[in-house]
């Protein structure tokens, strides 16, 4: 048996998704990998849930293989902090548990054996280990994405745009240079988390020296304070620039499929921003701060 974590908001979901589907592809489809999807259950956060609802995928869910009784006990349990992995030992099955961030001491607490590896790298051998194996981690490296592109590329399809303020900012991103910049601020600003201005106008600056007729296309979930810092941003002096707004309330996604349309992108220390430029067909050049290579 092997499960993986699925938790936070889309682009998380959608890595741990890419990582299932590369041990799907890896084992040469001789071994499902379950989704536990137990935080769904006990979190409100972000829009809960959304692989199915954005791109039409039907992941192998793990809830879906307990009859209602058993899966109600075990989100009894998770409401107690004790997780889906912990849970699976305590009644009696032989697991272990490969993890890349220690914050499985949080979210997925376990006291039987944890390995541990670097956070964001490329470890397909974690793979060939026998047996049960539950899977703590959000595998952004593009390498899970890039060994089966062709595949996942086809199963990462996003809903067509309908509304007309969307269809416009879609029109104006193909028929112009377009840089889209991610800045990431709300609970990234209170944890301490978001990029300094310097990065974005350092990373504008090389870019209108190269294209100065580029539009810029501003997308965050705070737009009225990059309006008001837009200059110590670095957004002024292009041919023009234009905030993306009124994608929320599970319109998020929305955001991600206009950022995968431009030619460049400034993207964030956010996965968000981060799965936009690796899924970009489109992408000529990126500034990344995270120094991971897209």
């Amino acid at each position: 048996m092997k499960v993986q974590f699925l938790n936070g908001g889309l682009a998380n979901q959608v890595f741990q998704y890419i990582f299932s589907r590369f041990a799907w592809f890896y084992w040469q489809g001789k071994e499902p990998v379950y989704l536990d999807d137990s935080y769904f259950y006990v979190e409100q956060k972000h829009n809960g849930y959304e692989l199915e609802k954005v791109f039409g995928i039907r992941p192998d869910l793990l809830s879906k293989h307990f009859i209602g009784e058993t899966w109600d006990y075990m989100i009894e349990n998770k409401q107690r902090n004790v997780s889906v992995c912990q849970s699976l030992k305590d009644a009696g099955l032989d697991i272990i548990m490969i993890s890349e961030s220690n914050n499985y001491t949080k979210m997925n607490p376990f006291t039987g054996q944890v390995h541990m590896i670097p956070a964001n790298e490329f470890y397909p051998e974690i793979l060939d280990i026998p047996g049960n194996v539950y899977y703590h981690g959000y595998w952004i490296n593009k390498r899970w994405f890039e060994s089966y592109r062709e595949q996942l590329a086809k199963e990462l399809i996003f809903p067509q745009i309908t509304d007309a303020a969307n269809k416009m900012y879609e029109k104006l991103i193909l028929g112009n240079k377009s840089v889209g910049v991610h800045i990431r601020r709300g609970d990234f600003v209170s944890l301490g988390w978001e990029l300094p201005d310097d990065y974005y106008r350092k990373s504008l600056e090389s870019i209108r020296r190269v294209h100065p007729n580029a539009v810029i296309f501003v997308f965050s979930d705070d737009i009225n304070w990059c309006r008001v810092h837009g200059e110590q941003l670095g957004l002024f002096g292009f041919k023009e620039v234009i905030y993306i707004e009124g994608n929320v309330g599970g319109k998020n996604y929305i955001d991600l499929y206009l950022m995968h349309l431009c030619e460049g992108l400034v993207i964030s220390n956010s996965s968000f921003s981060y799965l936009a430029a690796l899924i970009n067909s489109r992408l000529a050049f990126v500034c990344n701060p995270t120094k991971r290579s897209i």
